[in-house]
């Protein structure tokens, strides 16, 4: 994979390099807070920013910055990340990504592909990536599904798996959102967050909210922000 994800790379900045012109297409900034239901001290506060450049109808990069505040271990996590996207048409994208995601434990390598599409009211995404740690690396899926209405509400089903290590941690979410003025969104949402290990497994409802400002391009950016931080509700 990691070869697929270089070689992607190399040919987005090769396009970039003969392209005429180079605008910003979309980004967003969003604010998000997380927490379990029968542990409130368990809890995840992010700040996400994401920005997208077309370098002409069918190539961009997308670039991520995120800052995520784990309670339960006093953790900050910082994470930077960049993806090469290729738009098939204004349906369907297809990308690779790669990111560098900064705890106290040292740093880690996040990398993967992706691919969406849109049709009609709904929108769908999906990933498959590899997190490579010093000690311990992990296996990572998801995908993810979202409904629009005409009065401005949208649904999002989402469902994320991590393999990390003979332990095997899964959220489901459910989201529902709106646009409350021009660009912005505001979003509640309720899941489950599962771990297994060892042949015992164990379950925990979360919450969350937050909100989003989209610039350019209706979505913002094509994909979402990608790391292991933003995966793990509650932190």
């Amino acid at each position: 994979m990691m070869r697929t994800v270089t070689a992607l790379f190399g040919a987005t900045f090769l396009c970039a390099q003969a392209a005429y012109a180079v605008e910003i297409t979309g980004g967003s900034v969003e604010l998000s807070y997380s927490s379990f239901t029968e542990d409130s001290n368990v809890r995840r506060v992010g700040i996400e920013g994401s920005m997208e450049v077309g370098f002409n109808q069918n190539i961009s990069a997308q670039v991520d910055l995120m800052q995520h505040r784990l309670n339960a271990g006093n953790e900050d996590v910082t994470t930077f990340g960049v993806h090469a996207i290729y738009h098939l048409d204004d349906a369907t994208s297809f990308g690779a990504f790669y990111a560098i995601e900064d705890t106290s434990a040292g740093n880690f390598d996040f990398y993967g592909i992706e691919a969406g599409h849109e049709v009609g009211q709904f929108e769908f995404e999906g990933y498959l990536a590899r997190a490579d740690a010093n000690a311990v690396d992990a296996d990572v899926v998801g995908v993810s599904a979202r409904f629009g209405f005409a009065d401005d509400f949208g649904v999002t089903g989402a469902y994320d798996y991590i393999d990390l290590a003979g332990v095997d941690l899964s959220a489901t979410t459910l989201r529902i959102d709106r646009d409350v003025a021009p660009n912005v969104n505001l979003f509640v949402e309720v899941g489950s967050a599962r771990a297994t290990a060892g042949g015992l497994s164990g379950s925990e409802t979360f919450v969350g909210l937050g909100g989003s400002y989209t610039f350019g391009a209706e979505r913002g950016a094509t994909f979402d922000a990608r790391g292991l931080a933003r995966l793990l509700p509650g932190g």
